[in-house]
């Protein structure tokens, strides 16, 4: 099953389709420069369109018409300043440090200004090994390079426009995966030796990869040009929204159900709930998968299999327990979530209809404008000018990469055999990232990737077949593009063999310096690692900022949820704000289990917090979904009382500047119906993961305790 899920995440997804494209445009770029000026200038328009094509990734023909004439434009900046340097070893050093400044500080602009600040120090890279020394050779190299990107652009956006629709379908099928891996995280919570800290974290983390792939998707989708298709596309979204907050509520009651472990059904079968729900959410992932994989080949007669006869067994199990005299915590947790989880499934049941059938999309989408969920990319110069200061982790980053940066320019100076160690410098400039935790493993990736690439490299140039050399380049292309996310190892083995075969293509008469490119790759990666601790900016210096805004984002998501009448558009945008904030958390976590051991104390604190946060807005979904699957049994005007004075509790909870007075909701009145003593109880479980949840901040998280750190 692992191997399965790793096939489908390694050859079956939008990077695929992303990378080929890729390919094909620079492939377009070169022949079309070797046609107009020749094999050795065509080569080296060829280069210009690769550093732009960094900047060519799975985003919006509208988002990506205003990213790569950036992309060009800071490529040729970059060609240009270092074209003029030439012959002057200062001057090259100044532009050096300068352009690494400039390159780090461009990440200020979001992660898709990621790829454009990785390109312009690439594009400089490229300059400073052109052939020829001289300041005629570098400029006409610029030039060569500027008129190859600015070539790629309108070859680019017209694949884009080419695969936009296969493309839509593709990243949906993604979504479908991700949320498969998701669900058989949650299973873990229902293993007997389970540890839920642990777990959890897990969860959080796969669900930022969720989070990431829904953004994409939602991006893609809602720029399409064809309505019906992207309505088609957003109510399956939709939908695998609504199960994930029908599993998320699962949690909520995952400990209760867990301690059924030692009860049996007294069936043949004796199978303990806990166990029967964990092979279940691991059959519907498999189930996912499945679709996933059919949307991504095409296929029209879409199906997902009936689980109604593994719910009607755990119902069966439930009956058992309840004979047997079982807790009644441990029965009220079974039947709930037997009722979250047939509810998920009921949601992924609809795929099919929905992804084919546009009256079922647009009845699912009524009143939902899908334009709110993925607004256009403006670009900015404020981020920019706020990161211009010391405490800015953007600001050490710069300082640290443009110092990185002019400390391998002077070893290629001043060492000899080093001379001609331009590797050096594109190995600083690929491995460091803004945090220790993501150099350190770039550093081990890549040194992986390069020897395994230059092996690879120096095998196809030994064979010295012309027609293989051409294609095993276009392939490394599209290797090197598609897996950048996926598995950077991969990306620097075929990155090796596309920069190995593009020096022997620029200039044959050269010896392959296979043996000196795994030096520089050492020698760079060495570099990277220790300015790694210049500037260093912890990742526990920003945990107490990321989880405040996780709060706030957690106190918009109570305000919109727990309402009788919340309008559908603001629970899902504030739902969508709320998985973000999770993902910058989790992706906050995950970097500080990597830092040194030294930088860890506040670690204990941060898996606590996110448990907590974690069940806390598991319980307001479960009283959402209370209120959506038994609305027809609730009395609408004592509800609506009790959910105005939980969302009141539980915001005062969350505002860590209100007062600490404790906050109870007010006794069911008598005579009250069963269905709204559950509620009650639903909603005091949210006060009281609220009030938690702002112990553990007052206790843990306040200046005076951070301060320890």
């Amino acid at each position: 099953m692992r191997v399965k899920q790793k096939f489908l995440k390694y050859f079956f997804g939008h990077h695929i389709l992303n990378g080929v494209a890729v390919a094909l445009s620079v492939l377009a770029v070169a022949l079309a420069s070797v046609a107009l000026f020749g094999f050795a200038s065509g080569m080296a328009a060829a280069l210009g369109a690769l550093c732009v094509s960094s900047a060519d990734t799975s985003t919006p023909f509208s988002a990506k018409s205003r990213i790569l004439p950036l992309a060009w434009a800071s490529a040729s900046a970059a060609a240009f300043a270092t074209a003029f340097a030439a012959g002057t070893p200062l001057v090259e050093g100044a532009v050096i440090i300068l352009t690494g400044f400039g390159a780090g500080l461009l990440i200020a602009l979001g992660r898709w200004a990621i790829p454009l600040s990785v390109l312009t120090l690439i594009s400089m890279v490229f300059t400073l090994g052109a052939p020829g020394a001289s300041l005629d050779d570098r400029l006409h190299y610029a030039a060569l390079a500027t008129f190859g990107g600015g070539l790629y652009i309108p070859v680019a956006l017209a694949l884009t426009r080419l695969s936009d629709a296969s493309g839509r379908r593709i990243t949906l099928a993604e979504v479908l995966r991700e949320f498969a891996a998701f669900l058989r995280r949650v299973a873990g919570f229902y293993r007997r030796d389970a540890d839920e800290g642990e777990v959890c974290l897990k969860a959080v983390e796969q669900q930022a990869s969720f989070s990431d792939h829904l953004q994409t998707a939602r991006s893609l989708i809602v720029s399409a040009g064809d309505r019906a298709e992207a309505t088609r596309l957003i109510a399956a979204l939709a939908a695998v929204l609504d199960a994930f907050d029908a599993v998320v509520a699962v949690v909520a009651d995952h400990s209760p159900l867990r301690l059924a472990q030692g009860l049996r059904d007294g069936s043949a079968s004796g199978v303990s709930p806990a166990a029967q729900m964990k092979r279940l959410l691991r059959e519907t992932a498999h189930d996912l998968d499945a679709l996933a994989l059919a949307l991504v080949v095409g296929g029209e007669n879409l199906s997902f299999p009936d689980r109604s006869a593994e719910l009607d067994r755990f119902s069966q199990t439930i009956a058992a327990l309840e004979a047997a005299g079982a807790d009644a915590e441990i029965l009220r947790a079974a039947r709930l979530t037997r009722a979250r989880v047939g509810m998920a499934l009921s949601k992924l049941a609809g795929l099919p209809a929905l992804l084919t059938r546009e009256d079922a999309a647009a009845k699912a989408m009524a009143g939902v404008d899908m334009r709110a969920f993925a607004p256009p990319l403006r670009v900015s110069l404020a981020p920019l000018r706020r990161a211009l200061r010391l405490s800015s982790p953007i600001f050490r980053h710069a300082v640290r990469l443009s110092l990185a940066l002019g400390c391998g320019y002077a070893l290629t100076r001043t060492i000899p055999g080093l001379e001609h160690g331009n590797w050096i410098l594109l190995t600083i400039a690929v491995i460091m990232r803004a945090s220790y935790a993501a150099t350190r493993q770039r550093r081990d990736q890549r040194l992986i990737g390069t020897i395994l690439g230059c092996g690879a490299a120096g095998a196809l140039l030994w064979l010295g077949s012309p027609g293989l050399l051409l294609a095993a380049q276009l392939l490394a292309i599209a290797v090197a593009h598609a897996y950048v996310k996926i598995d950077y190892r991969l990306t620097s083995f075929a990155a090796s063999i596309m920069a190995l075969l593009g020096l022997h293509l620029l200039d044959p008469t050269q010896a392959p310096l296979v043996a000196a490119r795994l030096v520089d790759t050492i020698v760079g990666a060495g570099v990277a690692f220790l300015f790694t601790f210049l500037l260093p900016h912890w990742e526990r210096h920003s945990a107490p900022g990321l989880a405040k805004g996780f709060l706030r984002a957690l106190g918009v998501y109570a305000d919109r949820a727990l309402r009788w009448d919340a309008p559908e558009q603001d629970y899902r945008l504030a739902r969508k704000e709320l998985m973000e904030a999770f993902s910058t958390l989790g992706e906050s976590a995950t970097r500080m289990r990597a830092d040194p051991q030294s930088q860890r104390d506040i670690w204990p604190h941060y898996s606590a917090l996110i448990a907590a946060a974690y069940v806390a807005a598991a319980q307001i979904v479960t009283v959402r979904l209370m209120i959506r699957q038994r609305r027809d049994e609730l009395d609408p005007k004592a509800s609506r009382a009790l959910l105005d004075d939980t969302r009141r509790a539980a915001l005062a909870e969350l505002d860590f500047a209100g007062s600490r007075a404790e906050r109870r909701l007010p006794s069911a009145p008598d005579g009250a119906a069963p269905v709204f003593l559950a509620l009650l109880q639903r909603c005091d479980e949210v006060l009281r993961e609220a009030r938690n949840l702002r112990h553990m901040v007052e206790k843990d998280w306040t200046p005076a305790a951070s301060a320890s750190w």
